[in-house]
């Protein structure tokens, strides 16, 4: 490795900064962090030809014995799967001489689309909101005809194209939902893994058990963010969330903080929001030709959905009696001091 100057070396503490050399890439500026690591723009050594590089924390990698090991087969998956709503991947490996895992990525110059809601505090306009959820539905339906989930659905995953066109990235912590024991093994060692604010509730409690329908959940509070300009759970604590989610009380009717949203999309959203995985939309590949043909929901969803509403139905058992949900609480304290940190971080304190 050569560069203007050696990147800072040793575990946890190694750091990349503008105009080092990782690799035969040359870094231009850093265009985001997270959980996982950090992504930045590259030169690469073709002229006037750019990439997006991210880099994985050395944290997650030291957290979790055989992330190395799953992190390959993943990416293996995201070089061999091409979408038009996917963000391509082409290269991935260990950099010998940091030991940091990193994926080369295509750049999307339009953004993402945490900075486009963030510009529009009162919602997207609602054919871009369409626009965009179709993309990612799209996504999610290739995904799970791949026999994946990808678990962490959220704005800052979504980015847009030099076209506007929204593709959907960061299958770094997506898993194989039909699994041999051997990859069982290596999908997480950690029983819950995601962005707490995007969560469906069964994978508040045990991310690695869960379907496509998870990912249909984070899809449809996407969707409410972007009408409302902010999430439907937001300003609640984590403890304040996870209580509803299991009480199984939905979402308010999205209609009430956005009034022009068309009943059809309003409905699709609480479909995709159901607390109880059982009743939301099958696929993603339903939610997907729902999206393209909106004059096809009140056909398809139930009257009860088309509706509204955000309570739960009055024959429903209290949670409190109800001895699966007690037994789920108790498995969840297991992993609620580092999911109230993470909810913290993803609200920012607010």
């Amino acid at each position: 490795m050569s560069g203007t100057r050696p990147l800072a070396r040793g575990r946890l503490t190694t750091t990349i900064r503008p105009g080092d050399f990782f690799g035969n890439y040359h870094i231009v500026r850093r265009l985001g962090k997270g959980g996982m690591g950090e992504v930045f723009l590259v030169d690469a050594p073709q002229p006037g030809v750019q990439y997006a590089v991210k880099v994985l924390s050395p944290d997650v990698a030291g957290d979790e014995p055989d992330f190395v090991e799953r992190f390959k087969r993943e990416a293996e998956f995201s070089m061999r799967s091409r979408h038009p709503n996917l963000v391509e991947v082409y290269d991935a490996g260990l950099d010998p001489d940091t030991g940091l895992c990193y994926l080369v990525m295509e750049y999307m110059r339009g953004g993402s689309l945490r900075e486009a809601i963030n510009a529009h505090p009162r919602g997207l306009p609602v054919d871009t909101v369409a626009a965009v959820a179709a993309g990612v539905a799209e996504a999610l339906a290739f995904v799970e005809s791949c026999g994946m989930v990808h678990r962490d659905v959220k704005p800052d995953n979504v980015l847009f194209d030099a076209c506007g066109t929204a593709k959907l990235a960061d299958l770094g912590i997506s898993r194989f939902a039909r699994t041999t024991d051997d990859e069982a093994r290596v999908t997480s060692a950690r029983d819950v893994v995601g962005t707490p604010a995007y969560m469906a509730p069964e994978q508040m409690l045990d991310s690695r058990t869960v379907d496509s329908r998870a990912d249909l959940f984070s899809l449809g509070v996407m969707i409410w963010e972007m009408l409302a300009g902010r999430r439907p759970n937001s300003g609640e604590s984590a403890m304040r969330a996870f209580a509803k989610a299991i009480e199984g009380v939905r979402f308010p009717d999205v209609r009430t903080v956005r009034g022009d949203t068309p009943d059809g999309l309003a409905a699709l959203v609480a479909a995709l929001t159901m607390p109880n995985p059982a009743m939301r939309l099958s696929s993603a590949r339903m939610a997907a030709d729902l999206l393209a043909s909106p004059e096809r929901i009140k056909r398809v969803l139930p009257q009860a959905m088309l509706r509204g509403g955000a309570q739960r139905p009055a024959s429903a058992t209290p949670w409190y009696m109800d001895v699966s949900v007690v037994a789920a609480i108790a498995a969840m304290a297991l992993a609620i001091f580092a999911l109230a940190a993470a909810f913290v971080n993803t609200t920012g304190g607010k």
